[in-house]
């Protein structure tokens, strides 16, 4: 089988929780699909429903061209939420966004962090994909030494996120990407692509962002194209 690779982006404040203004989205999200567009690439947008609700034009746009999927409603972890107040989360942001952006049926917590308790929720608003596991985390080794299932779960496709877009910045990814199994799935923000490096957030959050950011971007899917990758969106798995 052909290797893959996913491009997947989280729409949501500048991030969060240390900032709430919205450069990534006026400002790193043009020059992100400039890029994308550059090269041809599929992806899938991971959206908050209350950004999707301020930037309903720009969420338009996107779905035009690329898969549209939801990052919940308000950007607030899930592992803090009860019952109720995660499926009020689940389901505002899924309304919002299937308004705006029609089929919606892939879905990433924010933090990458969902409970298991959870992953119903999803099956009762019409999701058939979760992409909020991550490879790189304890949590998910341990999941896989105890012996539980990445691929269906509860009736979902679930498709872990292979590295983290803070260690993709760096001039080692590549060597990095040598190392990661296919398929390949990957995650950036847009505020990413915005010079990061005078606001109040963590250094990882800081490091090679803005015009950096956008050229290691497409040294990536330059890698990814030379190395004959198949570009997927997250709802492409679903037939692959």
């Amino acid at each position: 089988m052909m290797r893959t690779v996913a491009l997947t982006i989280d729409i949501e404040p500048d991030c969060p929780p240390y900032l709430r203004t919205y450069r990534g989205i006026e400002s790193g999200l043009p020059a992100l699909l400039e890029v994308l567009e550059k090269y041809d690439v599929k992806a899938t947008f991971f959206i908050t429903g209350d950004v999707a609700l301020k930037y309903p034009q720009e969420v338009a746009k996107i779905a035009r061209r690329y898969e549209i999927g939801c990052h919940g409603y308000s950007h607030m972890r899930f592992d803090r939420m009860t019952f109720e107040e995660a499926a009020d989360e689940i389901e505002k942001s899924t309304a919002v966004l299937r308004r705006l952006a029609g089929r919606v049926v892939s879905f990433r917590a924010p933090n990458l962090i969902f409970p298991e308790r959870f992953l119903g929720l999803l099956k009762d608003n019409g999701y058939l994909i979760d992409s909020s596991l991550a490879k790189y985390k304890v949590g998910h080794l341990y999941r896989i030494h105890a012996g539980g299932k990445d691929d269906l779960n509860n009736g979902l496709l679930r498709i872990p996120v292979s590295a983290t877009s803070s260690l993709l910045r760096l001039p080692l990814g590549n060597g990095i990407l040598r190392r990661l199994d296919s398929p390949v799935i990957l995650f950036f923000h847009p505020w990413e692509f915005v010079d990061m490096s005078g606001e109040p957030v963590r250094w990882d959050c800081k490091i090679n962002t803005g015009s950096r950011a956008l050229a290691r971007l497409e040294s990536l899917i330059g890698f990814f194209k030379n190395s004959n990758y198949r570009f997927c969106t997250l709802s492409d798995f679903l037939r692959l």
